[in-house]
């Protein structure tokens, strides 16, 4: 993508090629967040920053330069991990986080005209909708990131934006530097639907401030999440009345979440920003049509839209074009005829009808009918008028043509045809490059398929940080056709207000397809998928009224097939081609297996990846895990999908048997299709392997099957994961991953009288796995220091968290497991653990029970000695002390914070003595040794109290240490 350095000069402008330096030669920055920073109508509110320790921070090593001005508080170092030490050395204090005001906020007019209330409270035919528009880069997991470098007295910048002006002002005033001595190096995002500003000018500031300290380039990658931004959203509320078929009144309100454009670092140092944002499209609020009454307003402050000015713009056409769509199919009207009908400017009409008529519109034309593939297609209008005090007016309509699969929601534009009217077509000397019309109405339509990631959505890699956005997954370009445009111009550059209409026209052509309405962009597979499932679900219920006999039939017999203790076969089949399956499919698939922990229970020590044999102990006896290599003998070679789907989602075997829910069915009944499909597909292309496993024999009456029939009836519900509509996208992908494929509770939960996870209150309180105990991940923890968030993003993806602990025995190779899965979703398991716990504490408050932990454990260890503590000098202190030997494994694991130790139960402590640990994946530990052949269960014992004793000071001594060291030795190993 072409970049252009921008240094300006009042409105004069020289741009030149250039290049950002390489990103190894560049310092880390690292800033801190202040605790609890919300935005309020545009600004924040957060803490104030009452002292932090700079010369701690600056006396480790690898640190550049350390920034404490005002509420700013941020370092510079050679690595990223270099800096988050220095930031946490930096023992940053904050104030308590004011609060922000009680009264009720109040609903402020932003264009008006007649009376637009008292039309309302008197209609008689009156139409209410409300309407979402995201902002974008918002995500939790969204990034965004900027350099900057300081020499010869200039500080260049290189950002994705599309307001260099307005940066280079503020930079300016930050670094108390004449505007002339800013240089950026700017580009568009290739999302034309998004302002990359949002998380772009945050960035860059905060890379400029730490730039001229340190005096080298300096790169800064800020996350949505660190600004307290994540999934911010504008929300628009439409009302309008009718009289006949004339619009009397319209009335929209536009609250929400409004994403500042002036960057925090502004905020935190008290600098007054100098710039006064405007935006091309900002009187999209004001309806373009023949209405008598208006009242256009925003909830709270103004600055809900002179925070986001471009994304209040599309979110105000997004709900008005589609809730005049609404209109016209309530009143039984063509949707361009009805604007037609409310349309006084001439331009506006010659524009809409070139754009009809290019586009074949044909009025009041019936819905396709859906094809033998499932495919149903549709189209849909949408136009806009924007004036702008510098380039004038500007006209834009869209006639787009989409396909939609049925079974899958799969969403494809296949043709967009788009009318462009202009008073300034030119661009302005010294704006960032720009991309033709046709490129740009292209990539927006393909923005519009793709949605924030679903809770189904797998990414086939990790994506490592980049200067530019993305392209986001989608369908192929569609067919791109422009109508009405003015003469004299063979390329026209495009504008930010020529794609306002895409949203509501790509809504309204899903919509004549499906029958269904989407009030939200984008408009992802995984959001068409559940809207036609719950339509469905609709006529269902209507026909169920009309034919309760009928329905309570198909219940009964449901009931009855659970029932029966005995299950009919399905029949063989014969295994697919090579080759049948394709790449993407293939690969989604082994993320699926990876996330399900497929391998881990279904390879035995020593044998061939899923080749079955693993003897898992339960209560009842011992079950062995089944060869699903696609051996046609000995495995899954001849299942049909809908064989092995029954077994994941049922625990019915091809051959009709049940299975033991020692086979997690309960949680794979969440998977979701798809995700279903490329797990088969991943298992049938792998090499088949002969390997007959031992059968399982459990005592009677556990070895009768048939009566697990009852078992599911009772513990059982064969239901797919719905997502909680009141959560992010990242925590309900997280719960999709944690509750369906991971099956975290099926470890981490109790069990009552009949194997079955207990859940309510009980959900994740602890349990038992292979042995070992498997710790609550709620507020009940034994963690002597809470887990928060990120430290369980560092166990599940590295096998090791500082406070806490390395991962073993069961877990261990769950962690290798998951470190095969993109880190977008290992945080979102983590989000979602996350929530179950306590509230988060400041990374001050948690360094500082850990010091004290360590200091109650010092003061422990000088009134320890005997057999065990000499154990433990020969044994332990050269890993695990910080003043003995030398630091082989650049780390050593602090054993006052093991969670283990802080336990009720002495069994994973005793484990991890008897079996050792392998060494963490992307760790810098090394693996411990076991001591099963080295030491015998007296001294077992006596280690494993001596540890208690001195890491553990404050809980109670384990009792009976002997006979629970006798009877995990005796216990079969994994």
């Amino acid at each position: 993508m072409k970049q252009g350095l921008v240094s300006q000069a009042g409105h004069a402008a020289v741009v030149a090629d250039t290049a950002p330096p390489p990103a190894t030669t560049c310092l880390v920055a690292h800033v801190l967040t202040p605790p609890g920073l919300r935005w309020i109508d545009g600004k924040p509110l957060a803490p104030r920053l009452l002292g932090a320790d700079r010369d701690a921070a600056l006396a480790l090593p690898g640190v550049r330069a350390v920034v404490i001005r005002d509420n700013f508080a941020g370092v510079v170092a050679e690595t990223g991990a270099m800096a988050a030490n220095a930031a946490r050395a930096l023992q940053a204090r904050w104030s308590a986080p004011p609060r922000a005001d009680d009264a009720p906020v109040s609903r402020q007019a932003v264009v008006q005209r007649g009376n637009a209330t008292e039309v309302l409270a008197s209609a008689e035919a009156r139409h209410a909708q409300h309407y979402r528009w995201p902002l974008a880069g918002t995500r939790a997991d969204a990034c965004c990131t900027a350099i900057a470098d300081w020499r010869d007295g200039m500080v260049f910048v290189w950002l994705p934006s599309t307001r260099p002006a307005a940066l280079r002002e503020e930079l300016a005033a930050l670094l108390g530097i004449a505007p002339q001595q800013v240089a950026l190096a700017c580009w568009q995002s290739p999302d034309d639907t998004a302002d990359p500003t949002l998380l772009a000018h945050h960035a860059a500031a905060d890379a400029a401030l730490l730039a001229n300290a340190a005096g080298k380039p300096v790169m800064r990658r800020l996350r949505a999440a660190d600004l307290g931004l994540a999934d911010a959203a504008l929300d628009v509320r439409v009302d309008t009345a009718r009289a006949g078929e004339a619009i009397k009144a319209y009335a929209a309100t536009l609250a929400g979440t409004a994403a500042p454009t002036v960057p925090l670092a502004l905020w935190l140092t008290h600098t007054p920003s100098p710039v006064t944002d405007t935006c091309c499209a900002g009187n999209a609020a004001m309806p373009p049509y023949r209405i008598p009454h208006v009242d256009v307003g925003a909830v709270g402050d103004i600055a809900a839209f002179d925070a986001a000015p471009l994304a209040a713009a599309r979110a105000q056409v997004f709900a008005r074009e589609s809730h005049l769509d609404e209109i016209a199919t309530v009143s039984g009207t063509d949707p361009v005829a009805l604007r037609l009908a409310h349309l006084d400017d001439a331009r506006g009409v010659a524009l809409v009808r070139q754009v009809t008529e290019r586009a074949g519109w044909i009025p009041a034309a019936p819905r396709a009918a859906a094809s033998a593939s499932n495919v149903q297609r549709g189209r849909g209008f949408a136009y806009a008028h924007t004036i702008d005090h510098d380039a004038g007016q500007s006209w834009s309509a869209w006639v787009a043509e989409v396909e939609v699969d049925g079974t899958t929601g799969e969403l494809a534009v296949t043709r967009v045809t788009v009318g462009h009217d202009s008073e300034s077509l030119a661009p302005e000397q010294g704006a960032p490059a720009t991309r033709s019309l046709e490129q740009a109405v292209a990539d927006t339509a393909l923005q519009l398929t793709s949605a924030t990631p679903g809770f189904d959505t797998w990414q086939p890699s990790d994506a490592p940080p980049s200067q530019t956005l993305p392209a986001m997954p989608g369908s192929a370009l569609p067919e791109v056709r422009l109508a009405g445009t003015l003469t004299g111009h063979d390329t026209l550059a495009a504008g930010p207000a020529d794609t306002l209409p895409a949203a509501a026209a790509v809504a309204n052509a899903i919509f004549d397809a499906t029958g269904v309405r989407l009030r939200t962009p984008p408009f992802s597979a995984e959001r068409i998928r559940l809207a036609l499932a719950e339509a469905g679900d609709k006529r269902g219920n209507k026909r169920k009224k009309r034919g309760w006999i009928a329905a309570a039939a198909a219940t009964a017999a449901g009931l009855c097939a659970t029932l029966l203790p005995w299950r009919a076969p399905i029949a063989p089949v014969a295994p697919p081609e090579p080759g049948f399956y394709s790449a993407a499919t293939l690969e989604r698939g082994r993320l699926v297996a990876a996330a399900g922990d497929c391998a881990v229970c279904h390879t035995a020590p020593g044998g061939v990846k899923n080749a079955g044999g693993l003897p898992l102990e339960t209560p009842f006896g011992t079950v062995y895990s089944t060869n699903i290599t696609p051996d046609v003998q000995t495995g899954i070679g001849n299942w049909s999908f809908a064989a092995f789907e029954r077994a994941m989602r049922e625990g019915i075997h091809r051959d009709g048997r049940r299975l033991y829910p020692a086979f997690p069915y309960t949680a794979f009944a969440k998977v979701s299709d798809a995700d279903m499909q490329a797990l088969y597909a991943y298992l049938m292309s792998a090499e088949p392997v002969k390997s007959e496993v031992p059968q399982t024999q459990l005592a009677f009456p556990f070895n009768m099957r048939p009566l697990l029939a009852g078992w599911n009836l009772l513990f059982h519900r064969n239901e797919p994961f719905k997502p909680d509509p009141s959560r992010s996208a990242q925590w309900n992908r997280g719960a999709y991953l944690a509750e369906g494929l991971g099956h975290c509770s099926a470890c981490h939960s109790p069990r009552n009288a009949l194997g079955a996870e207990q859940g309510g209150r009980k959900y994740l309180t602890g349990g038992s796995a292979e042995g070992w105990e498997a710790p609550p991940l709620t507020s009940l923890s034994h963690a002597p220091v809470p887990w928060t968030e990120g430290a369980l993003f560092t166990y599940l993806r590295g096998g090791y968290a500082p406070n806490h602990g390395a991962a073993a025995g069961p877990m261990a190779p769950v962690v290798e497991e998951l470190a095969q899965l993109p880190e977008a979703d290992v945080r979102a398991i983590a989000h979602y653990v996350a929530s179950f716990g306590t509230p988060p504490l400041a990374p001050s408050v948690l360094a500082a029970q850990a010091a004290q932990i360590e200091q109650r454990s010092a003061q422990a260890a000088l009134t320890l000695n005997g057999p065990g503590e000499r154990l433990y000098q020969s044994a332990c202190a050269v890993c695990h002390q910080s003043d003995q030997g030398i630091a082989q494994f650049g780390v050593k694991p602090s054993l006052a914070l093991n969670t283990n130790l802080h336990s009720k139960l002495p069994d994973n402590v005793i484990q991890v003595l008897l079996q050792g640990m392998p060494a963490p994946p992307n760790s810098e530990l090394g693996a411990m040794p076991a001591y099963a052949d080295t030491l015998d269960n007296r001294q077992i014992a006596q280690l494993a109290q001596y540890l208690r004793a001195r890491f553990a000071p404050d809980q109670p001594a384990w009792q009976e240490l002997e006979n629970t060291v006798a009877r995990l030795r005796a216990a079969p190993a994994h």
